[in-house]
């Protein structure tokens, strides 16, 4: 079926609804705030939510976080696959550019690794995702000794062209300039599909994608300047294009400002303050922030929205950060922290959970 009309997207949308339907609420999260263990997090999850078929065949009582983790991935892989499943022509690719991002987080997993000197044997049973869209082979990439031979055993694949000029590369920034580019490649890709879709697509998608470019620019710079003390050159260097509000110009401006400070005064009265007006808080809850503002614009697109693109990617994210949200409750039980404290950490906001 051509994508274009509208009966087209009133079939996914239907289906989309009824999985969107099924979503965890705000009393699902308090209750597993309150679980004492990952196994009673697990039966909750088994028993009370939609959730049940991903457990349906797991030994609850002895469930790890890590286990669980991969569990809730491959999930989030499933039902991607059924969305793609219902579109073709430009909308088939872009949902195939969408499903890059997994593959390039299995890729981040070999590249830490071989940086740290591990076997990947061990890491291929974290891969996420080595399906039909797949264009990398595993069992070629897990016998790599070193980063070079990693680079050279990508050859072929969409990634390769991107990281080929790294490959002779030392030292301890080797893997963040191969993460980075890594990065830069989906969202130039991603973009570039944008404009291949229908007008109004393009336009919500390009809207969408600008802020999130807008926010990771931000948090580069700031961390770029404030962690990394790199150049303005270099800051500039790996900022992403087609960014919403702002523009080349801006970025590069800011990647001047002689210190943090410097850019927290820049940024502190626009759209995006809320950043940057916690000082106290900034650098620990600084990806939190930008996951919850997200979270509330793809919530307010699929809501508005209803015959076009934004509801299939809409709820892939919200499911994704429903299943973060899930783990990070894993993860507060291990480090004991209070319930108010867990909150805080959520991309979702609960009573209570400002920060």
């Amino acid at each position: 079926m051509g994508m274009g009309s509208v009966k087209d997207f009133a079939a996914i949308n239907t289906k989309i609804r009824a999985l969107k339907g099924k979503m965890l609420d705000e009393k699902d999260y308090l209750k597993l705030i309150s679980k004492k263990s990952v196994p009673e997090i697990a039966e909750y999850l088994k028993n009370n939510t939609y959730y049940t078929d991903v457990l349906k065949d797991e030994d609850i009582k002895n469930i790890h976080r890590n286990r669980l983790e991969l569990l809730f991935k491959k999930h989030i892989i499933i039902q991607f696959e059924k969305i793609l499943h219902h579109f073709t022509g430009e909308y088939r690719k872009l949902f195939k550019i969408l499903f890059m991002r997994y593959e390039i987080e299995d890729l981040k997993l070999y590249i830490r690794a071989l940086s740290r000197g591990e076997s990947l044997e061990e890491v291929k049973k974290l891969v996420l995702y080595s399906g039909i869209y797949s264009s990398i082979d595993h069992d070629l990439l897990i016998t790599s000794k070193s980063i070079s031979e990693f680079v050279r055993n990508l050859k072929g694949t969409i990634y390769y062209d991107g990281l080929k000029g790294y490959q002779d590369e030392q030292g301890s920034k080797l893997t963040f300039y191969l993460e980075m580019n890594l990065d830069i490649l989906y969202f130039t890709k991603l973009y570039e599909q944008a404009g291949s879709l229908d007008k109004k697509n393009e336009k919500i998608l390009k809207e969408l994608l600008g802020k999130n470019i807008d926010l990771l620019n931000l948090e580069w710079i700031y961390r770029g300047i404030k962690f990394y003390k790199l150049s303005p050159e270099e800051l500039i260097n790996y900022t992403l294009n087609g960014g919403y509000s702002l523009s080349f110009n801006d970025i590069k401006n800011l990647c001047y400002s002689k210190d943090e400070k410097e850019l927290i005064e820049r940024m502190i009265n626009s759209q995006y303050g809320f950043l940057f007006d916690n000082e106290d808080t900034l650098d620990l809850f600084m990806e939190r922030r930008i996951e919850r503002y997200l979270y509330f614009q793809f919530l307010g697109y699929y809501r508005k929205e209803r015959m076009n693109i934004t509801q299939s990617i809409a709820y892939i994210h919200l499911l994704e950060y429903e299943i973060r949200d899930i783990i990070s409750i894993t993860e507060a039980i291990r480090y004991d922290l209070d319930k108010s404290q867990v909150k805080s950490y959520l991309v979702r906001k609960i009573e209570g959970s400002d920060l």
